[in-house]
């Protein structure tokens, strides 16, 4: 039972902890107070991100790499698919010949002669 207790009021400690600092901050205030606040605490967060988080790519260069790969492999897909009779044709006239000079020579070894 206490121990149920003491979990609930931390929760709650947290809970309304987490509630005044915003409010101390000016999350819930005015509009212009919560630029204000989102302002300073983004340009703090900036200030301490590490060097390799600038060299990621924006949200839009993702974007275009993405659209880019998938229009990439849709044009491959479409272009192997419009190919495929013409390789289709030169291998079954390649397998068609070579089965026969097989036949030929091992089922009618006197026929070439």
């Amino acid at each position: 039972m206490a121990l149920s207790l003491v979990k609930n009021v931390t929760k709650i400690v947290i809970g309304g902890g987490a509630l005044y600092l915003t409010y101390d901050q000016g999350i819930w205030g005015e509009g212009s107070q919560s630029t204000k606040a989102f302002t300073r605490i983004s340009g703090q967060l900036v200030a301490k991100q590490p060097p390799y988080v600038k060299e990621v790519p924006s949200t839009e260069e993702m974007a275009e790499n993405v659209r880019n790969g998938w229009n990439s492999g849709v044009m491959k897909v479409c272009s192997g698919v419009s190919s495929a009779p013409a390789f289709v044709g030169k291998y079954s006239e390649k397998a068609t010949s070579s089965l026969a000079l097989f036949i030929r020579q091992n089922l009618h070894p006197n026929v070439g002669k």
